[in-house]
């Protein structure tokens, strides 16, 4: 039976980006990932000509599920609800392609420092934080709101590298929710008109 063209892009993209986490960018050929995708490097080619394409394509699509999550986020009231739905569509996420793009980000920086690659989570994170933390937010409710982000991504996709014991990845994703609605909860406090 033929592959399914957007299929196989994906399953490019995907094994692609696990085989620069597990061996590094410069180590993984083209005609590895071929192999491991189970195609020709000329079907390979079809798709993407170089590790770069595969990496551009992969970042805009992964980070373009956080920019789907933010264009919700605009259209709901600040609230209890929406952030725990919130955090628990930004947890999702990182348990699949997201979660993969940040070890991708976190085992290649000489990467992700190229001009080209730089920007890619910076634009939808800085989004995220301003309608978090409010557009006139003090300077501690933004750094809460970032540092929620950053509790679910330790929590979601923390492992050995953390310097310090944070249980198993059961325990690290409650703490990580449990963290990050704290957090949202005091930014949402401080932005709230005194009664």
């Amino acid at each position: 039976m033929p592959r399914d063209g957007s299929g196989t892009r994906r399953e490019i993209l995907d094994t692609a980006m696990r085989l620069f986490v597990d061996q590094g960018y410069d180590k993984t050929s083209l005609r590895e990932i071929a192999e491991a995708v189970g195609v020709t490097k000329a079907a390979l080619y079809y798709h993407f000509r170089t590790k770069d394409d595969i990496v551009r394509a992969a970042l805009q699509d992964y980070y373009g599920t956080v920019g789907d999550v933010v264009d919700w986020l605009e259209t709901v009231p600040p609230g209890e609800a929406r952030d725990v739905e919130l955090v628990d569509r930004l947890r999702a996420l990182f348990d699949g392609p997201l979660g993969l793009a940040m070890r991708f980000s976190q085992a290649n920086p000489t990467v992700m420092n190229r001009d080209e690659f730089h920007g890619a989570s910076g634009r939808e994170l800085r989004r995220l934080v301003q309608i978090l933390a409010g557009p006139d937010a003090a300077a501690d409710a933004a750094l809460r709101a970032t540092l929620a982000f950053g509790a679910l991504v330790l929590g979601t996709i923390g492992d050995e590298d953390v310097p310090f014991p944070m249980g198993d990845a059961a325990e690290r994703s409650a703490a990580g929710r449990t963290v990050a609605l704290e957090l949202l909860a005091r930014v949402r406090r401080a932005s709230s008109p005194a009664p």
